[in-house]
C-alpha cells in the first residue's frame, strides 16, 4: 500500500529509501534482533508468531534499502529499520508493539508506520489504544502528535523494573482534545 519514500540521510550523506509492507514470518529474525536492542524486556519469538497468525491484526515492516554505492552500482542491501504490531479486539485497535532500530530513531519511521496503520484500518472513526512507559517522553510526545491522549495508568506494568504504563487512546474525541468517548478514563 505504501510507496517507498526517501528517508533521512545515512552517515555518509547518501539517501536511503524506506518501503513499508506487511510484516511476514521470514522477517522475524531481524525483528527479534531489533527487539533485543531496543527493549529491556523483549518479546519472544512465540509472541510475534502469535500476533502474525491473527487474521484481524495489522503487522507492518519498514525496510531500508541502502543506496547504490559499490563500484559496480550494486545496492548495499535491505535491512529492517522498524516494525509495528497492532491487534483488533472487538471494535478497538490495540497497538501492541512499535520499534525503530537504534540507528534509525527520530527520523519519522514510527510516524510513517502509524500513518500506514491508519490507512490500512481505513475507518475515520477507528479507536486505537496502547501502553507506554511513563518515563518514555519521546514516545509519549510522538503519540500525542498522533492524536493519542493519556486516559489512565496500569500500575507496575513493566516486568523489568515495575514501572507504570500510561494508557493512551486515539479516538475521534481525543483527536479533538476530549476523552468523552474513551471507556473508563482514570487519573494519570
Amino acid at each position: 500500500m505504501s510507496e517507498p519514500f526517501p528517508s533521512q540521510l545515512h552517515g555518509d550523506g547518501a539517501a536511503a529509501e524506506i518501503a513499508i509492507r506487511p510484516l511476514v514470518y521470514p522477517d522475524l529474525p531481524e525483528v527479534l534482533a531489533i527487539e533485543r536492542r531496543v527493549f529491556p524486556t523483549p518479546w519472544s519469538l512465540a509472541m510475534f508468531v502469535l500476533e502474525l497468525s491473527k487474521q484481524t491484526g495489522v503487522c507492518l515492516a519498514a525496510w531500508e534499502r541502502a543506496p547504490r554505492d559499490g563500484p559496480d552500482g550494486a545496492a548495499a542491501g535491505e535491512r529492517l529499520a522498524a516494525y509495528l504490531i497492532c491487534s483488533r479486539y472487538d471494535t478497538v485497535w490495540h497497538v501492541m508493539n512499535i520499534a525503530v532500530d537504534l540507528r534509525r530513531q527520530r527520523m519519522g519511521l514510527a510516524s510513517r508506520l502509524l500513518a500506514e496503520l491508519y490507512a490500512r484500518v481505513g475507518e475515520e472513526e477507528a479507536r486505537f489504544t496502547l501502553e507506554v512507559r511513563r518515563s518514555n517522553a519521546v514516545a509519549i510526545h510522538l503519540y500525542e502528535r498522533e492524536g493519542f491522549r493519556a486516559a489512565g495508568i496500569r500500575r507496575r506494568y513493566y516486568q523489568d523494573n515495575g514501572e507504570d504504563a500510561l494508557v493512551m487512546w486515539r479516538t475521534p474525541a481525543t483527536r479533538r482534545g476530549s476523552l468523552s468517548d474513551v471507556p473508563n478514563p482514570g487519573p494519570v
